[in-house]
């Protein structure tokens, strides 16, 4: 009786034995959840830098659109733009580069415009810094001021005639605004920053009015 009523107690060892994890399994479990837990970070992390990049993106699409419509609606409703003539870079150009003139078509790295109250306004791109800059001219009184910054590249393209109306004067028949942007960093977004794709605007318009 007593070696019958042993066997019992030693299958239910065997069996509490049986049900534990050997070293092997464990391993093998913990690498598993290892490969998981990477594979879970890494999709983290790039959904993360997706949003930042889109926001950054999103972001500077709006501010270079707005600058840009800005800009064309001066060209539309000013009464005189330039450079159209060397004269007028000699005259208001100051220390800014040079525009290459060809024919009726004018590159140049900034546009001299009057509005409808006569004041003076200029849009010039400073490399050097990667700012589009405002200047207006107000009594004599100029006031310098950022306008839009991340900018690598910005060329102003004039297409000029004679008129007819004006004593057939150089006047802007259409202008053109190719400029190029890259997205800012926004510093709240830390390590989510991401990097945009720069954004480039080519757009154009032609005046309503002349002086």
């Amino acid at each position: 009786m007593t070696r019958q009523a042993a066997q019992p107690r030693n299958a239910l060892r065997r069996s509490a034995r049986r049900r534990g994890l050997s070293l092997a399994e464990m391993l093998v479990s913990l690498a598993i959840t290892s490969l998981l837990l990477t594979a879970t970070v890494v999709a983290i992390d790039a959904s993360f830098h997706a949003y930042a990049a889109a926001a950054e993106s999103a972001s500077t699409q709006v501010s270079t659109r707005m600058v840009v419509h800005r800009s064309l609606n001066l060209v539309r409703t000013g009464t005189a733009q330039g450079p159209l003539t060397q004269l007028d870079h000699d005259t208001f150009g100051g220390t800014m580069p040079a525009p290459t003139i060809s024919g009726n078509d004018i590159t140049s790295s900034y546009m001299i415009l009057t509005d409808q109250d006569g004041n003076r306004i200029t849009l010039e791109y400073r490399a050097a810094d990667d700012t589009l800059y405002y200047t207006t001219d107000r009594t004599g009184t100029e006031v310098t001021q950022p306008l839009l910054g991340g900018v690598t590249a910005c060329t102003f393209h004039l297409k000029r005639r004679r008129d007819a109306s004006t004593d057939f004067i150089w006047v802007l028949e259409r202008g053109s605004i190719d400029i190029t942007v890259e997205p800012d960093v926004d510093a709240t977004l830390g390590l989510e920053a991401g990097a945009g794709e720069p954004i480039r605007v080519i757009t154009s318009t032609a005046p309503r009015r002349l002086r």
